[in-house]
């Protein structure tokens, strides 16, 4: 396109009206968070989950399974921000403040969403979470709930102590495309995730 029609098109457009924006102040949010329908699964809570997080390559493993696969991951080092998950044996533990050394960050859930393999993160759990290449969660078998929009109905019951100053539902090791389309892991976050159920 040369100049001469880019600029008459761009004329002709600024003589049109501009569209309405958006009125502010923006309307009252919704009373409850409304219900996604997924489609329905007759599986258990905590197999749909572990479906979905393998889907999105994460992985559910046992107590007993978690340091052979903490060795095939490399990890020699780990911060613990709860205790839910013990801490293998040859695992040096590192301070917080250390996170970014850490080779493996040991969180527990806030909740977990089976449809999605999502767990929700909060504070301190937070950077353990993304500065480690592993994550390993502890997911309590009863903070299992179906869909993310439970878990955002269920805030005052989450976090009976107050809405903390963060929190994150994070799904599987960390992706993204934005280079050339192609996705690459761990960029932004973990490039593993092992989820514990306690």
């Amino acid at each position: 396109m040369n100049r001469e029609a880019f600029l008459g098109r761009l004329r002709e457009r600024l003589e049109h009206a501009v569209p309405p924006g958006t009125a502010h102040p923006p309307g009252p949010p919704p009373a409850a968070v409304p219900r996604v329908d997924y489609p329905p699964d007759p599986r258990p809570l905590e197999e749909r989950f572990a479906a979905a997080l393998h889907a999105i390559r994460g992985r559910v493993a046992t107590a007993d399974e978690l340091p052979a696969l903490l060795q095939a991951h490399g990890v020699r080092t780990a911060v613990v921000t709860e205790e839910r998950v013990p801490l293998p044996p040859g695992i040096e533990r590192l301070p917080l403040d250390r996170a970014h050394e850490a080779d493996a960050g040991f969180t527990a859930a806030r909740a977990a969403c089976a449809v999605t393999g999502t767990v929700v993160v909060s504070d301190a759990s937070r950077m353990a979470s993304l500065l480690p290449r592993v994550h390993v969660v502890a997911v309590p078998r009863d903070r299992l709930v179906e869909t993310p929009g439970d878990v955002l109905r269920d805030l005052p019951s989450l976090f009976p102590e107050g809405l903390p100053a963060n929190f994150a539902l994070a799904s599987g090791p960390s992706r993204s495309a934005d280079i050339a389309g192609e996705v690459v892991y761990g960029v932004h976050g973990p490039l593993a995730v092992i989820a514990v159920f306690v």
